[in-house]
């Protein structure tokens, strides 16, 4: 029988305070977001209706449907440019704006504005279809002039759609549209990541060709070049930058197989500067070289090189995993190589580029819960490592308790930052980090006898080699939670997470569900997104 949820005594304003905790930024930028949107339309809509009342008498409301749409698409492709500025966001980032624009979401927002735009474009085509057949039915093609259109002869509905420069214009951005949409699926983006890759690039016909679609000036001047003239300055900039960086010389220092397929990469780049939490671009030409993956920097930036720890999932980490460990081994497998066999760079880096997990030492945070999932726990090993360097060098941080949350299925994942841990345990000052570890997957019988009556450190956790014990299952989210709003009462908590969207989704709920405004109690959540 299910206990009676308790009464939620928080009135309407502390309700909404603790809601604005994690939601705020976010609902801000949609409603500015909406609000705009709702005033480019609602212009093109009053002209329309009320000031260009002839075309109005002429073509219906088809007309005003396709212009508002298409003020609707000038916007919003001004603003999905911006959302992948990499770098532009990055130093953003580092401005006091970091605390107020949740640039932690860039990409969500970039699938927003996108389907935004299909929307629009849906709108904007259909909504010219009837304008063609109204067109086609004027019987006097003098008519036609207050549309910009002067002719002897009244164009077909077939001629308007694809032999002028509106209509056959229209038509490829549509086809770039279908082709850019689709592969760009979860299902077909994550296997197929080069079919990915090229298609969406198709954004650059698409942005030239609307360049080119109201050129002929039929109803109105062409301005689209006007709205995509900053952001496209702006990208072009960016895509500079990285190239030239991206050729800059990587020597790849260490390769480390460890257990449950995962890679370490140490590298050595001497112009690469990077903070704790942050993520890079990699690329391997000799598999590759139009294909960069993000991963996050596992090395602290104490350490003279950059690593990233990768799990092989898919093709390119499959074959990543062929070419550096050919021979399937564990331990180093590679070590100092400058050039792949053909000659190429054995890698190339584009980088650094900012991350929520950045907070952990800017957010100003005394309390800090890291939780990763599986190979989610990358961006904590940079941290981690990080704050012992610190530690060991007296240099001090403004973390005065650190609580460390690792789930894994596979226990052997537990041996890639085990020395890191390891260390942290022999020299935790204060006490001021908690580490616990969860095992969600299954023993085989030989592994339960191995942890029953194991011959190692009597005091070391049979599974890790820590001194602090391996927890069997799913951790209590709730109950940890609880605990730590007790400890911790009228602090702001930063919890971050990198790992499974259905763990994100937990640890947002109990982060929203434990912040209260009645006791000071704030738990602000970061998830990592790339």
């Amino acid at each position: 029988m299910e206990e009676p949820k308790s009464k939620d005594n928080r009135t309407w304003g502390e309700k909404i305070g603790d809601y604005f905790v994690n939601d705020g930024p976010k609902l801000v930028v949609i409603i500015l977001w909406f609000l705009a949107n709702v005033a480019v339309v609602a212009e093109r809509w009053y002209q329309y209706t009320q000031v260009r009342v002839p075309v109005y008498n002429l073509l219906g409301y088809g007309v005003v449907i396709a212009r508002a749409a298409a003020a609707g698409i000038k916007l919003n492709c001004a603003l999905i440019l911006i959302t992948v500025l990499r770098n532009f966001l990055s130093f953003l980032r580092g401005t006091f704006l970091g605390s107020i624009l949740p640039f932690d979401k860039n990409i969500v927002f970039h699938r927003y504005i996108a389907w935004t735009i299909c929307g629009y474009a849906w709108a904007h085509g259909c909504a010219h279809m009837f304008n063609y057949k109204n067109i086609a039915a004027v019987q006097d093609p003098t008519q036609l002039t207050i549309l910009g259109m002067n002719t002897t002869v009244v164009p077909t509905s077939a001629q308007l759609a694809y032999t002028t420069l509106p209509g056959a214009t229209g038509h490829i951005v549509t086809l770039c549209m279908v082709l850019m949409y689709s592969s760009a699926i979860k299902y077909i983006r994550s296997p197929m990541f080069n079919v990915f890759w090229f298609t969406h690039h198709l954004f650059i016909v698409f942005f030239v060709v609307l360049c080119f679609h109201g050129a002929a000036g039929l109803l109105e001047p062409p301005t689209f070049y006007i709205w995509a003239a900053a952001p496209i300055l702006l990208y072009t900039i960016e895509r500079t930058l990285r190239i030239v960086r991206g050729k800059q010389e990587t020597v790849l220092q260490l390769a480390v197989a460890h257990p449950s397929k995962v890679i370490e990469l140490r590298m050595k780049k001497a112009s690469f500067k990077y903070k704790s939490g942050q993520y890079l671009f990699l690329n391997c030409p000799f598999i590759a070289k139009q294909e960069w993956h993000p991963f996050t920097i596992t090395s602290a930036p104490e350490e003279d090189f950059v690593s990233v720890h990768i799990r092989i999932v898919g093709d390119w980490t499959g074959d990543l995993w062929t070419f550096i460990n050919p021979d399937k081994k564990l331990g180093v497998v590679q070590e100092n190589l400058l050039s792949a066999p053909d000659g190429s760079a054995i890698f190339r880096i584009d980088g650094p580029f900012g991350a929520a997990s950045e907070e952990v030492f800017t957010g100003g945070f005394k309390t800090v819960m890291l939780c990763g999932g599986g190979i989610g726990v990358t961006p904590f090993g940079s941290i981690l490592k990080s704050i012992r360097l610190k530690l060991e060098t007296g240099i001090q941080t403004s973390i005065s308790k650190a609580y460390f949350y690792w789930i894994s299925r596979d226990k052997n994942a537990f041996e890639w930052f085990n020395e890191v841990l390891a260390a942290l345990e022999q020299n935790n000052v204060n006490d001021f980090l908690q580490i616990n570890t969860y095992l969600t997957g299954q023993l085989s019988v030989e592994e339960i006898k191995n942890v029953m009556y194991g011959s190692g450190d009597a005091d070391a956790d049979q599974i890790t080699g820590l001194q602090s014990p391996t927890h069997f299952g799913r951790p209590n989210w709730d109950q940890i939670f609880s605990e730590v709003a007790k400890m911790h009462q009228g602090e702001t908590i930063g919890v971050f997470f990198c790992g499974p969207a259905v763990l994100s989704k937990q640890l947002y709920k109990m982060s929203t569900k434990y912040t209260s405004s009645a006791s000071k109690t704030r738990f602000k959540y970061h998830k990592e997104n790339f």
